[in-house]
C-alpha cells in the first residue's frame, strides 16, 4: 500500500511539472507569436517607406510644380502650346492626391509632420484649375497672356519653399524611422533567438518527461501482464481443480443415484412413514442438481480448453425439439410445468451436430421450466426465417431485469443468485449454450420483461436445394444397398 501511494504521488508530481511546463511553453509561443507580429509590422512599414517613397513623390510634385510655373510663362509668350500648361497641371494634381491617400498618406501621418502645405496646395489647384480651363481654351493677346499668367504664377507663388521644407521633414523622419527600425530589429533578433533557445529547451524537457513517462507505462504493462499471467493461471489452476473434483464427484454421484432410485422402487410403495419418504424425494431431486452441476462444470472446463468437438449432420429440427421436450418432461412435470410444441408439419433440414444441438435445447427448457409457476405452460416454436431456422423458447416467469441482461451469458452468472430449492441455479448453462452455439455457427439470444417472461431463441443455417438433393440422393442409395 505505501509502494502504491508512493507511486501515485510520483504521478501527481509528474502531471503537476507537464502542467506547468505546458502553461510555460504555451506562453512562450504566444509571445513569440507577438514578437513575430510585430516584427512583421515593421518591416511592412519599412517596405511601404521604401516601394512608394513619399519623399521621392514630394520630389516629382515640386518638380512638376517648378515645370507648370515655366510652361505657363512659356505659354504666355507663345513659346508652348497651351494644351502642355494643362497636361503638366494635371500631372502635379496627381501627385498631391498620392501623397494624401493610401498607404503613403498613414506613413505621412506616423512620421508626424505637418501636411497643411499639401491640403493647402490641393485647394490653391481647386482654385486655379477654372482660370487654367480658360487660359488654354481662348486665343488671347500676348498682354492678356501675360496678365493671366501671372495672376496664375502669383497663386503658385510660395509654395516651392514650403514643398521644400515638408521634403526636409520627411528626409528626417525616414532616416530616423530606418534607424529605430534597424535597432528595434537587432533587439528582436536577440528576443526570437533567447525565445528559440526557450523553446528548445522546454521542448526537452518535455521528450525527456514523455520518455520517463513511457518508461514507467511499459513497467506498469509488464507488471500489469504478470498480473494478469498470473491471474489466468490461478483461474486455470482452479478450473482444473474444479474439474479434478467433478470427475471424481460424478461417479460416486451416479452410484447415490442409482441406489436412491433402486431403493426408492423396492420400498416407496410400502413404506408408511411419510417423513421418511419426503427424504428419498428430498435426497434424490438434490442429488440430480449436483450431478447436473458437476456436468455443467465439465462442459464449462472442457470449452474453454477447446477440447469439444462438433459432429454435423443433416438433421431434422423437428425431431430435436421432439428428443428435447421428452428429455426435459420429467423434470417439468416435477414442477407442475408443461411443455407445447409448435413446428411445422414439413421437415426442417439442417447441417449440424444434433447432440450439442440437443444440449442446448435442454438447457433452455429447463430454465424455462424453472422460473414458469406451476400450472403454466412453456411454449417451443419452430420456424423458418428466410435461410435460417430459429426455436423459440417461452416462458411466462419472472423475467429479466434490465439491468442483468448484459451479462445474461457470462459464466456463473445467476439472475436470482440468493434463491434457493428449484430455482437455484449455477449460472453456467446459458454460458456454455452461447459457447454451443457458436460452435455450431449459428445465433443465440433473447428478449425479455421482467414480471412477464422471457423469450430464449437460437437460429442455424437451413440446408440450401443442393445440399438436400445430395442428402436424399445418399439417402436412396443406402435404402437401395444389399443387404
Amino acid at each position: 500500500m505505501a509502494a502504491q501511494n508512493h507511486c501515485y504521488r510520483v504521478t501527481d508530481k509528474s502531471r503537476i511539472i507537464r502542467a506547468v511546463l505546458l502553461v510555460v511553453f504555451v506562453g512562450a509561443v504566444l509571445f513569440g507569436i507577438g514578437v513575430v507580429y510585430k516584427l512583421s509590422d515593421r518591416v511592412d512599414n519599412i517596405q511601404t517607406a521604401e516601394q512608394s517613397d513619399p519623399l521621392w513623390i514630394g520630389s516629382q510634385l515640386q518638380f512638376e510644380l517648378l515645370r507648370l510655373e515655366r510652361e505657363l510663362s512659356e505659354v504666355a509668350l507663345g513659346l508652348r502650346p497651351s494644351t502642355d500648361v494643362a497636361l503638366r497641371f494635371n500631372i502635379a494634381w496627381s501627385r498631391i492626391t498620392i501623397l494624401q491617400e493610401g498607404k503613403l498618406s498613414e506613413l505621412i501621418t506616423s512620421f508626424g509632420i505637418d501636411q497643411t502645405v499639401l491640403s493647402d496646395l490641393e485647394e490653391t489647384f481647386q482654385a486655379v484649375e477654372p482660370d487654367i480651363a480658360e487660359f488654354i481654351s481662348q486665343e488671347r493677346t500676348n498682354d492678356a497672356g501675360h496678365q493671366k499668367a501671372a495672376e496664375i504664377l502669383a497663386e503658385l507663388e510660395g509654395y516651392d519653399i514650403a514643398l521644400r521644407n515638408l521634403l526636409v521633414a520627411l528626409a528626417q523622419a525616414k532616416n530616423s524611422t530606418l534607424l529605430e527600425f534597424r535597432t528595434g530589429l537587432l533587439s528582436l533578433s536577440h528576443v526570437i533567438a533567447y525565445l528559440g533557445t526557450t523553446l528548445l529547451i522546454l521542448f526537452g524537457i518535455f521528450v525527456s518527461l514523455l520518455l520517463l513517462e513511457l518508461r514507467a507505462a511499459k513497467r506498469r504493462e509488464r507488471k500489469m501482464r504478470t498480473l494478469a499471467e498470473e491471474a489466468t493461471s490461478a483461474a486455470r489452476l482452479k478450473m482444473n481443480f474444479m474439474s479434478v473434483v467433478s470427475h471424481e464427484l460424478r461417479t460416486p454421484l451416479t452410484s447415490l443415484l442409482g441406489g436412491l432410485s433402486l431403493l426408492k422402487a423396492r420400498v416407496g410403495g410400502t413404506l408408511k412413514d411419510a417423513t421418511a419418504l419426503k427424504l428419498l424425494d428430498v435426497a434424490d431431486r438434490n442429488g440430480d442438481r449436483l450431478l447436473t452441476l458437476v456436468n455443467d462444470i465439465l462442459d464449462a472446463q472442457a470449452l474453454s480448453e477447446g477440447k469439444v468437438s462438433v459432429k454435423r449432420e443433416t438433421t431434422d429440427l423437428n425431431e430435436v425439439v421432439k428428443a428435447a421436450v421428452e428429455n426435459c418432461q420429467g423434470y417439468a412435470d416435477k414442477l407442475g410445468v408443461g411443455y407445447a410444441i409448435h413446428s411445422p408439419q414439413e421437415p426442417v433440414m439442417t447441417l449440424t451436430d444434433s447432440a450439442r444441438v440437443t444440449q442446448v435445447l435442454n438447457n433452455l427448457l429447463s430454465n424455462a421450466a424453472k422460473f414458469t409457476s406451476a400450472g403454466d405452460v412453456v411454449e417451443v416454436r419452430l420456424t423458418r426465417i428466410g435461410d435460417r431456422a430459429r426455436i423459440e423458447v417461452t416462458d411466462h416467469g419472472i423475467g429479466i431485469p434490465a439491468d442483468l441482461q448484459p451479462d445474461i451469458f457470462t459464466p456463473f452468472h445467476q439472475i436470482n443468485p440468493g434463491t434457493t430449492g428449484a430455482n437455484k441455479s449455477s449460472g453456467l448453462g446459458l454460458s456454455i449454450t452461447k459457447q454451443l452455439i457458436d460452435l455450431l455457427n449459428g445465433k443465440v439470444g433473447f428478449t425479455s420483461v421482467e414480471g412477464d417472461g422471457s423469450v430464449f431463441w437460437i437460429e442455424l443455417d437451413l440446408l440450401s436445394q443442393p445440399h438436400l438433393a445430395e442428402s436424399a440422393q445418399n439417402s436412396s442409395k443406402t435404402l437401395n444397398s444389399p443387404a
